[in-house]
């Protein structure tokens, strides 16, 4: 549509390039005019006039600019001196009286917004506001409605009054673009705008694609994009968009506010300090990066940097809440509630009718369990913008929260919605808190506050809870004292099957200690290579295998680039190898210098010391001496795990061939004997003569060769699938339970391993042993039945009726209409000699009886 319009003979050669500029099709344009490389400037925010007289506009501007400049140039300086962050400029520049009302009202009202002088801005935007309310054809050009629009949203910020007014700037954008003008691609950023504002992403996105066909450069477009993204954590599409900012303009402004927001929204604050040093140089009083600057500030702890800059940004707009926002905002992320809470109250009286800080002091409650503050803050919300998507989400999963069932321990809270989530419910309690004293006595830290458990009925119920959106990409979450977590059973709605929830809660829960122990200060890789040691499986394969492999390649992470394969991965298994990696740092830290080390750490980040600085302190080493230490120790850890890669020499020549596919499929057993004997340094050798002997099926000679090559390369789980799957067949129990017993622990997710360990210690009548595993297959499957049924049976023969109360108990949950549970509840009471809940199950006994003749 827009290479129509330019190939339209009816154009001016002015209108022409006119066009092109606003179209972003600048660079054929040759030599500029002043009020083109105006333009131009304004739309590549190439704007930073102060102090850079060599700028080409600055150079071109008319002698007497009085006699020379248009009304439309003044209007242009005026904006270029809002972009620039000097609203004292636009208000000196330009005149309401002189001027178009629409194109100078608005400025003027952006320029006093800024500055914190409101009702000044409110007196401008009422008269534009009340023009659009009479319907006339006052308002018909394309920017003039977009304009208008712009008012009626900032008088409903200013006034508290968003939703009264979101319809009516909806129909003037819905005009500027479907009536007046297609291709005003303003008009779509502002309704991208207006859309986010109300909570509604994917139509914004749509908005500001059209925005971006229409014009391949609109900065404002590509922030919001960028912005966008950000906020779903989708960080490699924002980064797309910084660079497409630094493509239109190598110092633009925006660019280094979405760069600060998103390295904010990763909690990266060395690479904020990096970004917001020198744009602020550039831009001193540009209030977005002055505002963020504070955030900054704040996210480094230190408050007497973060005062200054709060000081800064309110000597030059006085009653502007923005910085106080970002902090409370970028604190709300870093999970310091408290200090986030008393920011945004403070924006909240500066700003009453602004409902964004109010649904961001919600959320803040609802991250801190803090369920009846957060109904009350975002009913407020809701009352100032009932059409807000964001809030309606967060506030209608609170409401319903507050109707959720709770069991409560010494230690821990857990909401559930009622139902057979309330099996799972009774497990955390029982599992957690048998396990809670390892925490402590691991940790020497006891949280001082119980640990909320919110078990989310779908993942979209979870979404919600965590990020206020109905996506995220994981099934559980800790956000300081709160664990949130979906069931792992699969149902009708979006949720998860089998996983292991202890493992899972034992992960979180390391977190909760952590961020308690240390104020909430603790480095993104310490906590999770804590949390990863802490769960109930040990390292998985996989995990082994891109160990060694990015060992052997030399591709492991730098100590200083550990935190970012967690938050700027570029690669898809950095994340994986941040886990890993982590765990296995803390893992050589208590092997080589004592686990005492490691909450000295722990002590220290508590106190806000660096990272550089705790290993100073606490090893006597600088980093890199550190790193190295861990390397060597590393590359032993490899070799012992048998994976060490040793390559093949030019010479070898027959084992490289062996190696391929084809070799292996055509080698037969003399073939492979003769090179693992040659070759003891490839394990692997051993798994392909096994494969060759089995199908022979000469077990006890596959056996031999298996456990070969299991102690070769003990960590790789194949050897002891294949030893169960033999041992069981040969009716050897012994070789089997010790193999089983190393699956069970490490392929986390499943309850095939448990279930056929309890089967074999139940024949052998070794009750004890049987009960504990047939309760782990239900650490991954705690709503199936019949696995419920085996536990209780088994506890029965352990005669730990208790248990075996516990477990028929959950089977009245899952299966509420079958009589047989009541019965055996009431005949295990009365053992028990527990007379009130025998009697009770025998009440229940006769309801489900005469419901069921009925």
């Amino acid at each position: 549509m827009v290479t129509q319009l330019l190939e339209d003979d009816l154009l001016t050669d002015e209108q022409r390039r006119e066009t092109m500029i606003f179209h972003g099709q600048w660079e054929e344009l040759g030599e500029l005019s002043f009020e083109e490389l105006l333009r131009l400037a304004i739309l590549k925010h190439d704007v930073q006039f102060q102090g850079n007289e060599d700028h080409p506009v600055l150079k071109r501007i008319p002698e007497d600019p009085d006699n020379a400049l248009k009304a439309s140039s003044f209007l242009l300086l005026a904006k270029a001196a809002l972009l620039e962050g000097q609203p004292q400029k636009t208000v000196g520049v330009i005149s309401v009286e002189d001027q178009p009302l629409i194109g100078s009202s608005i400025l003027l009202a952006k320029a006093y917004e800024e500055t914190g002088e409101y009702p000044k801005a409110i007196a401008l935007l009422k008269p534009i506001r009340e023009i659009a309310q009479q319907d006339t054809d006052a308002l018909n050009i394309a920017a003039d409605l977009t304009a208008a629009a712009e008012a009626v949203l900032i008088l409903a910020r200013l006034e508290g009054r968003p939703a009264a007014d979101f319809h009516l700037a909806n129909t003037l954008l819905s005009k500027a673009r479907d009536e007046a003008d297609p291709l005003y691609w303003p008009a779509y950023v502002a309704e991208a705008e207006l859309l986010m504002a109300k909570g509604n992403p994917r139509e914004a996105m749509e908005a500001v694609g059209q925005a971006l066909s229409l014009n391949p450069k609109s900065s404002e477009a590509w922030y919001l994009l960028g912005s966008m993204r950000c906020r779903f954590f989708d960080f490699d599409a924002a980064n797309r968009a910084v660079k497409e900012l630094h493509t239109i303009n190598a110092e633009h402004p925006l660019a280094d506010v979405l760069a600060v927001e998103i390295a904010l929204r990763q909690k990266d604050v060395a690479r904020a300090q990096e970004v917001i040093e020198p744009a602020l140089e550039r831009y001193p009083t540009h209030r977005k990066l002055m505002a963020m600057n504070a955030a900054v500030q704040a996210m480094t702890y230190d408050v007497g940097a973060m005062d200054q800059a709060v000081a800064r940004f309110a000597e030059l707009a006085p009653g502007n809440p923005l910085a106080e926002y970002m902090i409370g905002r970028s604190m709300s992320d870093a999970r310091q509630y408290k200090i986030a809470e008393g920011h945004l109250q403070t924006v909240i009286e500066m700003m009453p009718g602004w409902s964004e800080p109010q649904l961001t002091l919600g959320e803040v409650y609802v991250q801190w369990g803090k369920l009846e503050q957060a109904a009350e803050q975002l009913q407020t919300a809701s009352s100032l913008d009932p059409f807000h998507k964001g809030i309606n989400n967060q506030l209608k999963l609170v409401q319903e929260m507050l109707g959720y069932a709770v069991i409560e321990s010494d230690q821990f809270l857990v909401r559930y919605l009622p139902g057979v989530d309330e099996v799972l419910a009774r497990d955390v309690v029982l599992h957690m808190g048998e396990m809670v004293e390892q925490f402590i006595e691991r940790f020497q830290h006891d949280p001082p506050t119980i640990t909320q458990v919110d078990l989310m009925p779908d993942d979209q119920h979870f979404a919600v809870r965590v990020t206020g959106m109905p996506s995220i990409w994981t099934i559980a979450a800790c956000t300081g004292d709160v664990i949130a977590m979906t069931p792992p059973r699969p149902g009708p709605k979006r949720a998860y099957g089998p996983y292991n929830w202890l493992n899972v809660m034992g992960h979180e829960y390391a977190h909760v200690v952590n961020l308690s122990q240390t104020d909430n200060r603790v480095p993104h890789w310490f906590t999770e290579g804590c949390a990863v040691n802490m769960e109930t499986t040990g390292r998985l394969w996989s995990q082994y295998e891109l160990l060694a492999d990015c060992y052997n390649t030399g591709r492991l992470f730098e100590y200083d680039e550990i935190n970012w394969g967690f938050i700027r991965p570029t690669e898809p298994y950095h994340r994986s190898l941040a886990y890993a990696q982590s765990a296995w740092i803390k893992e050589y830290i208590e092997t080589i210098f004592g686990w005492d080390k490691a909450i000295a750490m722990l002590e220290l980040y508590q106190q806000g010391v660096g990272e550089h600085e705790t290993i100073r302190q606490v090893f006597g080493l600088e980093v890199d001496e550190f790193m190295a230490g861990f390397m060597a120790w590393a590359g032993d850890q490899v070799e012992a795990w048998g994976m060490t890669t040793h390559g093949t020499k030019p010479e070898d020549v027959v084992l490289a061939a062996l190696l391929t596919n084809e070799g292996i499929a055509n080698a037969n057993i003399e073939t492979l004997t003769k090179a693992s004997q040659e070759h003891p340094d490839r394990p692997e050798l051993l798994k392909y003569l096994t494969e060759k002997v089995l199908l022979i099926e000469n077990r006890a000679l596959a056996i031999e060769i298996i456990k070969k090559y299991q102690e070769k390369r003990p960590v790789d789980p194949w050897a002891d699938r294949q030893l169960a799957r033999l041992a069981l067949e040969a009716g050897d129990s012994e070789t089997a339970i010790a193999a089983l017993k190393n699956l069970d622990k490490i392929e986390g997710n499943t309850p095939e391993y448990a279930v056929e360990l309890a089967r074999v210690y139940r024949s052998r009548k070794d009750y004890g042993r049987a009960l504990h595993y047939a309760e782990r297959a239900l650490l991954r499957e705690p709503y199936n039945a019949i696995y419920r049924e085996t536990a209780a049976t088994i506890a029965i023969q352990q005669k730990d009726l208790e248990r075996a109360a516990f477990h028929v108990e959950s089977l009245a949950i899952l299966e509420p209409d079958r009589t047989v549970h009541q019965k055996r509840l009431a005949a295990i009471y009365t053992k028990l000699g527990d007379a009130a809940r025998a009697e009770a199950a025998h009440e229940r006994l006769k309801s489900l009886d005469l419901l069921n003749n009925n």
